[in-house]
């Protein structure tokens, strides 16, 4: 608890019994370590995913948009990205990235 408390003192980031906030009291997630293991939930999703490190988990909340109506981030983005500046998020994102295909019908004319 006390580097998650650590890293999040370095963004201003306050910590409550059920997540992480900034300082507009928005949601912006949980940090934990399970057997060595750090993991991330972002916002509201209650998806775990693993991290590196806790500097990662809590920077990983730094990026969460709060703005309501905002979009996930865009993988066509990420995937013109260099390896070396992608973050293990980043890749866990890539992994569960599926493209969407375009079906064209053939119409006879």
């Amino acid at each position: 608890m006390a580097h998650i408390f650590n890293e999040c003192q370095n963004y201003g980031f306050e910590i409550l019994d059920d997540g992480i906030y900034n300082n507009n009291g928005v949601k912006l997630g949980q940090v934990g370590c399970t057997d060595g293991n750090w993991w991330v939930k972002r916002g509201c999703s209650g998806q775990q995913q693993y991290s590196n490190s806790v500097f990662d988990a809590v920077r990983s909340l730094s990026m969460v948009d709060t703005v309501p109506h905002a979009e996930a981030p865009d993988c066509e983005e990420l995937l013109d990205r260099p390896f070396e500046m992608l973050t293990a998020l980043d890749w866990e994102m890539l992994r569960e990235y599926a493209p969407v295909t375009e079906s064209r019908e053939l119409v006879a004319a």
